[in-house]
């Protein structure tokens, strides 16, 4: 039966993701060899051992991006802890395929395009990555619907089914369940980015963290005038546009969202996103703003947050907030993680930094795949209580030990012996945060990854306002092969023009007054039609 008609039927919310454990099979550290075995004899009993598994379980191979981190530490990820242990556990062997760093979507347009070169399995965001969607990448013989072989999935099943969030946010508007996901089991915090100020200059001027607009303007003045910040606001652009910050306080979205009834908006032609490019252009003719904003990368972002040039930033509490305060060789050097702005003392902020759905990338078993069996039961162990924590934390023993029943880390993950940060510690043995197949983002892993209280503190602020921002965000919904056509069309021109329009309107390139004029043309661009494509998408996820 598909998942879709599982939750019709309400038998979905009655499984616990702790019962798991009986559907899992118990996970050996691999044996080590005696010390009086020959190297050259060692490599030959590893190859002998690695032919027979393979001949045993079969293998398969699995396009996947790496991630950052562990590029630094490993040529693949063939070469992650947790990746050998998974292969030694089920039996059945990997081919890792990584794209050029940077390159995945280029790469992934290319892998689709060959057709007949698949490899056996594709990790990527199908949502938004494959024109049409994952559902008409099924049609169209790319990928397979894993409801054809849930029966040989009790583990995935059952933990899908186990919140009705999962199982509605796993399957396509018709019910296809098009691959293994990444979840995303944290419920406290679905937002892990937002403004970060510089909390020692604070301090040092008898200034609380800035809740309400006029206090972020008096904050960026005086990191200007009195702390010599030469671009007191520093951001991504691509981040700027797309996540929310100090549009948060306007009640905008820098695109698609509901509004408080519930209506599907597109947030810059609303008026109140006038209103939002006039503050920011009053803070760039002070220079409060970074007038390389639109142009500036990650590496100067860095460089400008820890050499005193800026002292407010929109970053991660990882890569942003822990990598700075590492870095920086200022004493006293401090940051702090703030909730979105609002206009007046005591409202309520409408977005969080950021919002992560509980579907993150998905491996997809493409047409192609050989070893079909080798492939579902590997990943089908992902799901079982075992799979989570050796995903998770390791090996206990060597990467975590259990202490007051909960899973803590050693010092090879927290102070590893071999100079790694803590994030490249993780990348090395386990595969914890990354959107990959299997549960991510536990709340024990992230007590303990946010080592600073400062990090601790920040998410909780950068999820101030989680429920509103819940309220306001669209969920995922997808659009039709047809629609995903001409949403498309429409919106690969608007966003264009949006970028380049508010840039030039912060900038002063263009005036404010021709903001109107701004609204009309995207509205002579079909932004209606979008909006209406998006209120069908989303009527048939309510549906599911």
């Amino acid at each position: 039966m598909k998942l879709k008609k599982l939750v019709a039927l309400g038998l979905s919310t009655g499984l616990a993701v702790s019962s798991l454990a009986a559907c899992g099979q118990k996970s050996e550290p691999a044996a080590t060899k005696g010390e009086s075995v020959s190297t050259e004899a060692a490599k030959a009993e590893t190859s002998g051992k690695e032919e027979a598994k393979a001949e045993a379980g079969g293998k398969f191979t699995y396009w996947v991006e790496m991630n950052g981190n562990a590029a630094t530490v490993v040529k693949d990820y063939g070469e992650i802890e947790y990746f050998k242990q998974l292969q030694d556990i089920t039996g059945v062997q990997i081919e890792f395929m990584h794209p050029p760093a940077g390159q995945a979507k280029e790469q992934f347009k290319l892998l689709i395009a060959s057709r007949k070169d698949l490899p056996d399995v594709i990790a990527a965001d199908w949502l938004t990555m494959y024109p049409g969607g994952p559902e008409k990448a099924v049609k169209d013989g790319i990928i397979i619907d894993l409801n054809d072989y849930i029966d040989q999935l009790p583990n995935y099943k059952a933990f899908l089914e186990s919140n009705p969030d999962y199982a509605k946010q796993a399957v396509t508007d018709e019910g296809t369940l098009f691959g293994f996901h990444g979840i995303n089991v944290d419920t406290e915090h679905p937002s892990d980015a937002g403004l970060i100020v510089r909390q020692d200059w604070l301090d040092d001027l008898g200034l609380k963290v800035p809740e309400t607009i006029d206090e972020w303007e008096n904050v960026l003045r005086k990191f200007k005038e009195e702390k010599g910040a030469t671009a007191p606001f520093t951001v991504l652009l691509s981040n700027f546009l797309t996540h929310n910050g100090f549009n948060s306080a306007y009640g905008v979205g820098n695109d698609f969202y509901l509004d408080d009834d519930g209506n599907i908006q597109y947030g810059p032609i609303q008026p109140a996103y006038k209103d939002y490019l006039t503050i920011l252009n009053k803070w760039y003719k002070e220079g409060l703003i970074d007038p390389d904003f639109a142009s500036i990368d990650n590496k100067t972002i860095s460089s400008n947050m820890i050499n005193g040039k800026s002292g407010v930033t929109w970053a991660y509490i990882g890569s942003g907030m822990g990598t700075w305060t590492n870095a920086a060789t200022e004493e006293g050097y401090k940051l702090a993680g703030c909730a979105n702005p609002v206009l007046n003392k005591g409202d309520e902020g409408t977005f969080t930094g950021r919002y992560k759905h509980k579907v993150m990338i998905t491996a997809a078993v493409t047409t192609n795949a050989k070893n079909l069996d080798g492939i579902l039961k590997q990943f089908d162990y992902l799901y079982t209580e075992e799979g989570k924590m050796l995903k998770n934390f390791g090996i206990e023993g060597v990467h975590y030990n259990m202490v007051d029943g909960k899973p803590v880390y050693t010092d090879l993950i927290l102070k590893n012996p071999d100079g790694l940060s803590v994030s490249e510690a993780m990348a090395k043995y386990i595969q914890c945060s990354y959107p990959a197949a299997g549960m991510v983002n536990l709340p024990e892993y992230q007590e303990q990854y946010y080592a600073l209280p400062e990090q601790k503190e920040a998410s909780v602020n950068f999820n101030t306002f989680a429920e509103n921002a819940k309220k306001h965000v669209l969920p995922p919904i997808t659009a039709n092969s047809d629609e995903s056509k001409e949403l498309a069309n429409i919106m690969s021109q608007i966003e264009i023009y949006r970028d380049e329009s508010i840039v030039a309107f912060i900038t002063g390139a263009t005036s404010l007054d021709e903001f109107d004029n701004f609204v009309k043309e995207i509205n002579n661009m079909g932004i209606e039609k979008a909006i209406e494509i998006k209120k069908a998408g989303l009527a048939r996820y309510n549906a599911r």
